[in-house]
């Protein structure tokens, strides 16, 4: 019986074994690929409308007035349960409808960007932020620990920007005949997606902006990652996990057409690639405008750029709407 027993157990083993390296096979080289991709398996742009959802809430969480104009802050609840926060900027004593320009900045400026517009000109402001609710400083593993955060909030960029839309247009202080779209910097990335997604959206404006943002990444890690080859790996990687393939402005700017985009670019731009800011050029399709600034990269604290900001965007679509008021 002993022998028996021992014999069946020499005959199972190897059949454990394998069976053990099978398991650790998939658990280490299977599992993580599979959960850093499923995410963005697929094209996501398909549920954007559904990931919007309804307004349930709407809360107010900060009244203030300052510089002749009425500030809010507003945090939008959606039956899919997308939050958005967000500043509302409203000129004072104006009782008409004024035009409106939704503002996506920087992910560190995020709904103050409409406190930074020096003159309003009469034009209602809102500024969002980034729906992202992880860490903001990475260190070690951090950035794969917290990834699932960042491609939860790259996926609902695009409908935070929707249901924006979707509360503002009911607003009786809004003009919906003239609702601009302004993605700044890294803003720049997303705003194409809904400006395409929506008609409502009059124009589309992206400043300092680019596309391949897979060559941004690399360009980005020239300095960390010094062999070619594995800094072109890991920026295909982290193209990959962040849905740039489907979400890239170059793949969604020409489908704005036939409202009208305008792109302003810096000369002096190092943050990104001449080549990469050529290809979201190229992407433009009729009717289009492309204008160049003369300072570096959009900051809060570069005031010259931001006064080129206020003149050339903010302005003209005050004195726009003064002339299309007129006739």
């Amino acid at each position: 019986m002993n022998l028996s027993r021992r014999g069946l157990w020499h005959r199972d083993r190897p059949s454990r074994t394998i069976w053990l390296i099978v398991a650790l096979i998939v658990g280490v080289l299977v599992i993580p690929p599979l959960w850093l991709a499923w995410p963005v398996l697929g094209d996501p742009s398909a549920g954007f409308a559904q990931r919007r959802g309804d307004i349930e809430a709407v809360d107010v969480t900060r009244r203030w007035q300052a510089d002749n104009s009425e500030y809010r802050h507003l945090t939008l609840h959606a039956s899919s349960g997308l939050q958005v926060e967000m500043t509302v900027r409203r000129p004072q004593d104006v009782d008409e409808p004024r035009p409106l320009v939704i503002l996506l900045g920087g992910y560190g400026t995020g709904r103050d960007a409409a406190q930074l517009v020096r003159d309003p000109g009469g034009v209602v402001i809102a500024s969002l932020s980034y729906p992202y609710h992880g860490k903001t400083h990475f260190a070690g593993l951090d950035l794969l620990w917290n990834l699932d955060d960042i491609q939860q909030a790259v996926l609902d960029t695009p409908p935070a920007v929707m249901l924006t839309l979707e509360y503002l247009a009911r607003q009786p202080y809004v003009d919906t005949r003239q609702i601009e779209l302004v993605g700044v910097s890294f803003g720049a990335f997303f705003v194409s997606v809904p400006g395409a997604m929506d008609d409502r959206f009059s124009r589309v404006w992206l400043i300092q902006g680019a596309a391949d943002p897979r060559a941004i990444y690399r360009y980005r890690l020239r300095d960390r990652i010094r062999f070619e080859p594995l800094r072109t790996l890991a920026a295909r990687v982290l193209g990959f996990v962040t849905a740039t393939e489907y979400l890239k402005p170059e793949r969604w700017v020409g489908k704005i057409s036939p409202r009208p985009v305008v792109v302003i670019s810096s000369r002096d731009d190092p943050a990104y690639p001449p080549a990469s800011v050529a290809k979201l050029h190229a992407s433009l399709r009729e009717p289009y405008e492309l204008q160049w600034l003369t300072g570096e990269h959009i900051t809060p604290g570069r005031e010259e750029v931001l006064q080129q900001l206020n003149e050339q965007v903010i302005r003209r679509i005050a004195v726009h709407s003064d002339s299309e008021s007129e006739n």
